[in-house]
């Protein structure tokens, strides 16, 4: 009972915190031509981090005024703290170019994860082990478009990571610690039909993602990475009433080391902090219902089943993990269509907390 307490609180108390926030931001809005500004700041908790403190701040613009077609660039931070000793922060900027033929993204970031994972002695036991990585990165991705809605790019990370496992002393050192680089390049599809890039009311994408581990490129092993992403859009009456769904695929082939594997959790599918379920593959879908029931002010619900694998062979051997929630939007922006807010969900013996700015399924 006093963690159920304890939780609504939070809840209650990041409800008025989003509110007074979103007028703040909402006034910057209505006293500038040239660009909108949200925040929010971010007060959580897990089993996995501890409590959390954070922000998350993004400026949004035209980064040509006589450009009617290119959606709304943006410019943004991001950093958090928890309990735990992790910390987390990163820049990062998205841009919109010549009537949306060209689409960029650029991020760096630095931090340390204090996380876990699950080792299985038995079917039915096992127990968590905690690991550290410390890591800097830096990401890039072009797209162009070549035909209609469809997006052709390339895209590239260089990454440092070290992970220290919380080991027993008997355990030779290379086992307890790892430094490697996750250096990648990759090539992607995307054939975008949303009639909006931050909150569509209708339309689809569908992106295709592989990308390269490789010696040449400083990469601490040689695998590939895959993603395959279909959502839907579907305005149900009017635009206050929106059903999203989601079919995601993040897959590992190759010599994949614990740096390279896929966990359960975010997005796809959330309600899941804990990291017990990590694999070469996940596979998830989901659906969303999202109203605005009153001028600014809306919710969500979701519910979703998710797979970890090693191969696709053994999909259906596997449990199937569900994940299903609720959360509350305000509208700070109405102009942009920009959303924040919070939701709360429930996994398979664990649940999560998020806040965002901007809705789900739109990374």
């Amino acid at each position: 009972m006093r963690i159920l307490l304890s939780k609504i609180s939070i809840i209650l108390v990041c409800s008025i915190i989003f509110v007074t926030v979103s007028i703040k931001a909402q006034e910057v809005a209505d006293t500038t031509k040239k660009h909108s500004f949200a925040a929010i700041p971010m007060l959580n908790y897990n089993n996995t981090t501890g409590m959390s403190f954070g922000l998350i701040a993004q400026a949004f613009y035209k980064i040509n005024r006589n450009d009617t077609i290119s959606p709304t660039s943006s410019s943004g931070v991001f950093g958090i703290v928890t309990t735990n000793g992790t910390y987390f922060t990163s820049l990062f900027q998205r841009m919109y170019l010549k009537e949306d033929r060209w689409r960029i993204l650029l991020a760096v970031g630095l931090g340390n994860v204090n996380y876990q994972y699950w080792q299985e002695f038995t079917q039915n036991s096992g127990t968590f082990i905690g690991f550290s990585t410390a890591a800097n990165f830096a990401f890039a991705r072009i797209q162009r478009q070549v035909y209609n809605k469809l997006y052709v790019g390339v895209q590239g990370i260089y990454s440092v990571a070290e992970t220290d496992f919380d080991l027993p002393d008997f355990f030779p050192d290379d086992m307890k610690n790892q430094r490697i680089n996750m250096n990648n390049i990759g090539y992607l599809f995307n054939f975008d039909k949303r009639e909006h890039q931050i909150n569509p009311y209708g339309g689809y994408n569908v992106e295709f993602k592989n990308n390269f581990y490789r010696d040449w490129l400083g990469s601490g092993a040689e695998f590939e990475s895959y993603e395959i992403t279909y959502n839907h859009y579907y305005k149900i009456k009017n635009e206050r009433n929106i059903l999203a769904t989601r079919v995601h695929a993040s897959i590992a082939t190759g010599d994949v080391p614990f740096q390279g594997q896929n966990v359960v959790g975010h997005d796809d599918i959330r309600g899941y902090s804990e990291g017990k379920y990590r694999a070469d593959q996940i596979y998830a879908i989901q659906a969303e219902y999202r109203w605005r029931f009153y001028k600014k002010l809306g919710m969500v619900g979701f519910f979703g089943l998710a797979s970890a694998v090693d191969s696709f062979d053994t999909i259906f051997d596997e449990e199937l993990l569900p994940g299903a929630g609720l959360g509350i939007r305000y509208q700070v922006i109405p102009k942009e269509r920009i959303n924040i807010g919070i939701d709360v969900a429930k996994g398979t013996d664990d649940w999560g907390l998020y806040f965002r700015i901007g809705e789900s399924f739109g990374r």
